[in-house]
């Protein structure tokens, strides 16, 4: 960039400020910064704001450097101070970041934000009385500040008081509107104290501004929608709109898929189970799930395939020979079945229908006697399903 000649240090100070804070341009406000630097090596302010600038652009060594430096030009920079702890928290450096802080309020003790800061550093280490006694100091001094009312609803709900946390979030929001973490958060706690209906209409207006993380939200939308009366349709659109958000969200597909088959629309189970086979084809019990839904629609071939598949990931899963069991069944390859059920059974003794079914693939055969032995072994199982047999035997 070009300067004039004669343009002042307070003038390149004030148009670095106002690239900073007003239009969030950092590595231009650097450069006016630098400037001063240049004219003015003992410039605490110009380091102080490039601290400002580092921090806010992520590079958080670069702004402790700078901070470093105002405070050595000014021994009493309260804010430097600030900023410093909280550059240290984000290189979790907690420790230094909490005398920082302590030392930001020695200099300035009304300093709401040193307050607040030592509360985040509290939090960072655990010592979450200590955070809420720092919060609310903070408080004290600056009492329509929403991230500190955030803030103390968080370490509630880190320590399970979650009505407290609710208390302190709705503060946040009425002061913050469109405060989409406390939504989040609001959203959480009313959870934890199964107010479902609460949940949801905080989760539903965090879904909205916080659109980065709206595939997680309504994937949790989803869940919830799940835990009350006559939900699922609500629940099928959430995870719809996770998917939308994110199309690689392999949970919210399979919880689709699971909704869709609960509801008997099988084909809208293979699909949703599908799209989760080609996100991650090491889903668990994703192919287990997909042969059922594929026995549901009569495709009985892709459905050995899906347990062939399932049974390469669980080779000593009961369930899954029993389900190759029956889908050779319905194609009358009795061999098959058989083999499949026989292994089932052999990993599972008191595997009910694979009893079940090897008995009525017994009966296909006219061996009576082999299904009579089946009919014993249930009879000690499960006597209605021993008797459905029975009947069979003797019809």
């Amino acid at each position: 960039m070009i300067y004039s000649q004669d343009i002042s240090i307070e003038e390149l100070y004030f148009k670095g400020v106002d690239l900073l804070e007003n239009k969030k341009e950092y590595g231009e406000a650097m450069t006016y910064f630098q400037k001063i630097i240049e004219l003015d090596p003992d410039h605490p302010e110009a380091y102080f704001q490039m601290g400002e600038a580092w921090r806010n652009s992520g590079d958080f060594e670069k702004a402790i450097i700078n901070y470093s430096q105002a405070i050595k030009l000014r021994p009493h920079y309260s804010s430097a101070y600030y900023g410093l702890g909280l550059s240290y928290l984000q290189t979790k450096k907690n420790i230094e970041a909490l005398e920082v802080f302590k030392e930001a309020i020695r200099q300035e003790p009304d300093y709401a934000r040193a307050h607040y800061g030592l509360g985040l550093a509290y939090y960072k280490l655990e010592r979450y009385g200590e955070a809420i006694s720092a919060f609310e100091q903070a408080l004290i001094l600056a009492p329509q500040d929403a991230q500190i009312y955030y803030n103390l609803g968080l370490t509630y709900e880190r320590i399970g008081e979650y009505q407290k946390s609710i208390d302190y979030l709705e503060k946040a929001v009425s002061i913050k509107p469109d405060y989409g973490k406390a939504f989040y958060h609001l959203g959480l706690n009313y959870r934890e104290i199964d107010k479902y209906s609460e949940a949801i209409e905080n989760l539903e207006k965090a879904a909205v501004l916080l659109t980065d993380s709206a595939d997680e939200i309504y994937y949790l939308l989803g869940l919830l929608y799940q835990q009350i009366e006559k939900g699922e349709e609500a629940a099928i659109e959430s995870f719809k709109k996770a998917t939308l958000h994110n199309p690689q969200h392999a949970d919210a597909f399979f919880s689709l898929g699971w909704l869709y088959n609960q509801k008997g629309e099988y084909n809208k189970t293979i699909e949703a189970y599908q799209q989760v086979v080609q996100i991650d084809p090491e889903y668990n019990h994703i192919y287990y799930n997909l042969g059922w839904a594929y026995v549901e629609v009569k495709k009985y071939a892709e459905a050995i395939e899906a347990f062939q598949k399932a049974l390469e990931k669980s080779p000593d899963d009961a369930d899954i020979y029993y389900g190759l069991g029956w889908a050779f069944s319905q194609l009358e390859d009795l061999e098959n079945a058989t083999k499949f059920f026989v292994q089932a059974i052999r990993l599972q003794p008191d595997y009910i229908y694979a009893h079940y079914g090897l008995g009525m693939i017994y009966l296909a055969q006219g061996e009576r006697a082999l299904a009579l032995e089946e009919y014993k072994v249930l009879k000690n199982l499960d006597q209605k399903i021993a008797d459905q047999l029975f009947e069979l035997i003797y019809k």
